[in-house]
């Protein structure tokens, strides 16, 4: 694997599904729904696009489990039908946060 995937599974999940939380929602309305793939353009933004099958595999895991850490939390769910990222409350709530990590470790 590369320098990029390395960094990116070396990060601690809970920072990085809140740091990227913030990008991916800032702007978005409540019970609105986002696309996904903002994730992967904000990990690809922050470490690079993967290069090959196991890094693609690599990030296509960390995005899984950030989304399942904002799930846990309640602060966005995956939409039944459409498969996309919808803001919940807890979500609006979290976007207003001075430190978003610590929140978000309070909601898990």
């Amino acid at each position: 694997m590369e320098t990029d995937v390395e960094a990116l599974l070396g990060e601690e999940i809970v920072a990085l599904a809140a740091s990227t939380f913030t990008v991916v929602f800032t702007g978005v309305g409540l019970g609105r729904e986002q696309a996904r793939n903002r994730v992967d353009k904000e990990l690809y933004r922050r470490y690079g696009k993967p290069r090959g099958s196991d890094a693609h595999h690599a990030y296509q895991a960390v995005i899984l489990q950030i989304v399942l850490v904002w799930e846990r939390a309640g602060v966005a769910a995956r939409a039944v039908a459409s498969g996309q990222l919808v803001l919940l409350p807890n979500g609006a709530r979290l976007l207003d946060a001075t430190d978003a990590a610590r929140e978000l470790r309070a909601l898990l």
